[in-house]
């Protein structure tokens, strides 16, 4: 009954059953030939929701571990462009002289100074049939455009140093290559400032300059005691005499008593306004310190000099180095001195001396 219906419709209006019947037979030899075996045949249009094969298989079958596919479907990266090769360069040092500088007729050369440009004094002759630009770093780019003889170009840098080049042109010969100009001042001052120490170490330096010989770390005292236990000792004694006791350095030293002295037994100096009076005296181990209150009674100001005090002393400092004149509020300051016996023996008149900072 199917089938019947089928050739009914397959069957146009007019046409008789012996022609229908070769119709179907022509359609069986058809199917029979088909690709599709005689299956019927379908749409390539995918369905709503359908996702086709075709769409997400590729062309090529990847075989290995995983390493080896991410490899393979990682794309490549970009091949990198080759650096640029600088140009050769001419190198000229400064010494004074003027620097020969060959051009080529429409060549443009490059000319690199030391430091930059601040002024170029080039002769109209020669300006006119050139192209010259200077950039702001120091880099001159002259063209000529016709030959000329040597002229004298007079180069003025921002640090104020003037450049002299006898520049010149041909029409004939290679290109010059690119010219460097050294300067070896600069040089020698840029290699100096990066080497120079930091502003703490200038500090340092600049404050170790202020410090008298006397003062100075390293040398060697008596019985192998260095100048810095003899500042030690000179710290602890004016420590009596510039604020509160809690102040004073923890020091293991015994007071001793001490005498009063004329004072031109041991000074240089001229004695007739000085007074010098003992405030008091410490023993710390073989070493001894003494506290000595001095004031200027006269019209002049006295600096202190350890070295126009005579006698066997080790050491001397005072807390000003200036005693002011009479009147002024700063006549009176305090003397510490280091011995290494009593200070009354160490001064005594007649005493073999013993000049400070020798």
């Amino acid at each position: 009954m199917s089938a019947r219906r089928r050739f009914a419709i397959l069957a146009p209006c007019g046409v008789r059953p012996a022609g229908v019947m070769a119709l179907t037979m022509a359609l069986t030899a058809v199917q029979a030939q088909s690709p599709n075996g005689g299956q019927p045949l379908r749409s390539t249009v995918p369905k709503i929701g359908e996702t086709t094969l075709g769409s997400v298989t590729t062309q090529h079958t990847i075989s290995g571990g995983p390493a080896e596919v991410a490899a393979a479907v990682s794309p490549e990266p970009p091949s990198a462009a080759p650096a640029p090769i600088p140009a050769p360069a001419a190198q000229a040092v400064w010494q004074g002289n003027p620097i020969p500088v060959a051009l080529k007729v429409d060549a443009e050369r490059r000319i690199d100074f030391p430091e930059p440009i601040a002024d170029l004094d080039i002769p109209q002759t020669v300006a006119r049939p050139s192209r010259i630009v200077l950039s702001p770093t120091g880099q001159l780019h002259w063209l000529a455009r016709e030959p000329f003889a040597p002229v004298r170009v007079l180069a003025t840098a921002v640090g104020g140093t003037l450049y002299q080049l006898d520049v010149s042109a041909q029409a004939e010969g290679a290109a010059p290559e690119r010219l460097t100009l050294h300067d070896p001042v600069l040089e020698a001052t840029a290699d100096a400032k990066a080497n120079a120490p930091t502003d703490h170490a200038r500090l340092e330096a600049a404050a170790g300059a202020l410090i008298p010989d006397f003062l100075q770390p390293g040398g060697a005292g008596a019985k192998g005691q260095g100048r810095a236990d003899y500042a030690a000792l000179a710290r602890f004694a004016l420590a009596h005499y510039t604020g509160p006791a809690r102040l004073i350095p923890k020091l293991e030293a015994t007071p001793v008593a001490v005498r009063p002295f004329d004072v031109r037994d041991w000074v240089r100096l001229p004695v007739a306004s000085l007074t010098i009076r003992p405030l008091q005296q410490w023993k710390a181990g073989h070493l001894h310190v003494t506290a000595l209150g001095v004031y200027n009674g006269g019209s002049m100001a006295i600096p202190f000099e350890p070295k126009a005090l005579r006698g066997r002393l080790l050491f001397a400092a005072a807390l000003h180095p200036t005693l002011e004149p009479a009147g002024s509020g700063h006549n009176g300051t305090v003397w510490a001195v280091v011995t290494a016996q009593p200070f009354n023996q160490a001064v005594i008149p007649h005493a073999t001396p013993l000049v400070l900072n020798q």
